[in-house]
């Protein structure tokens, strides 16, 4: 069997919980089995565009630029897949694609899975089971306070500006918010119900909105409105915009955000003027309302429960408490006496 049969069996086996292998899983494991487009080159102006198929068809002239790290194990057998193979992925999405900890445990998560499963369920007799390494990821300790983080918004334009205050307000990741649809949103646009398969960790979340939240909902659909009547052809290609947060420029006219555009050149301006620190990425909201919630006195359970994490443990990486804070906190029980 080759690695990419046996990618393809695991992609199309529901997870424990009866649900479709996250987008997350999906792109790991298709990035291993086959050749991945990253950008199309323009060769007249050297310019490189993020790559999407929509785009191509419109423009064909332009080159399909490859992930020169991608499909490395599109000619393998799944058995032969050993150690080194597993060594050589993680210093590669490290070297090439400048990944951290992190990011590199994400893509050794998904290759252990997948050998996991070829060997318990598709019989697959390895010539050397390969041994994963689980590297030790940073502290993050990247959140914002109130003050720059509306010295950011203020910077940014309206629609990167609506997509943080909604990550503010709900901890949200990126692909939630980017790719956020309508028929996520309550027909009051007071809850938000995400299903399972969007979320990283497979199970749905159900937000209620915070008054914040709903003002950004309530925007959005005046914009929306607005979308629409300017562009008459959307109400005969999409005339319900599906998802929450879409461009208005005419060559993405209706479309959200591919996963680089949100923190592109517009974003590290933003950043520059607001004389925040270059480290600023949009995942850094999510950091940021853990956060707040643990300097407003929310409890892990409700921060859990509010930002969608699966365990205290991954919570734990995203709040962040301050000198003053901790100080704070070791204080509350002066006042108890019990005469020592």
């Amino acid at each position: 069997m080759t690695f990419e049969e046996a990618a393809r069996e695991y992609l199309d086996t529901p997870t424990e919980a009866g649900n479709d292998k996250s987008p997350i899983a999906v792109h790991a494991i298709t990035w291993m089995a086959q050749d991945k487009p990253e950008g199309l080159l323009d060769k007249k102006t050297g310019k490189v565009f993020a790559y999407s198929e929509k785009y191509h068809a419109k423009r064909p002239a332009l080159v399909i630029v490859w992930d020169a790290t991608s499909g490395r194990f599109k000619d393998r057998q799944m058995s032969s897949i050993n150690s080194l193979d597993a060594f050589r992925m993680a210093k590669d999405v490290r070297t090439k694609k400048g990944l951290g900890p992190a990011g590199i445990n994400n893509y050794t998560k998904y290759l252990r899975a997948l050998c996991k499963f070829a060997r318990k369920t598709l019989v697959v007799q390895f010539d050397n089971f390969p041994e994963f390494d689980n590297l030790k990821e940073n502290e993050r300790k990247e959140w914002l306070e109130p003050e720059d983080a509306a010295k950011l918004i203020r910077w940014l334009d309206p629609l990167r500006a609506n997509m943080v205050r909604m990550a503010l307000a709900t901890g949200l990741r990126n692909a939630n918010v980017r790719l956020m649809r309508w028929d996520w949103v309550s027909s009051d646009g007071k809850a938000l119900n995400i299903p399972s398969k969007y979320m990283k960790g497979n199970i749905s979340h159900n937000i209620t909105l915070s008054k914040a939240a709903r003002v950004v909902i309530k925007e959005r659909l005046q914009a929306r409105d607005i979308l629409l009547k300017t562009y008459p052809k959307l109400q005969t290609h999409q005339p319900t915009l599906d998802y929450v947060f879409v461009q208005d420029c005419k060559q993405s006219l209706g479309n959200p955000f591919c996963p680089t555009s949100i923190t592109n050149k517009t974003w590290k301006r933003a950043v520059r003027l607001a004389k925040l620190p270059s480290w600023v990425r949009f995942h850094s909201m999510r950091h940021t309302f853990a956060t707040w919630h643990v300097k407003a006195g929310s409890t892990d359970g409700d921060i859990m429960a509010a930002g969608g994490w699966a365990s205290a443990k991954s919570m734990g990486r995203y709040t962040h408490q301050d000198e003053e804070h901790k100080k704070a906190v070791s204080g509350r029980l002066d006042a108890i006496n019990i005469g020592l």
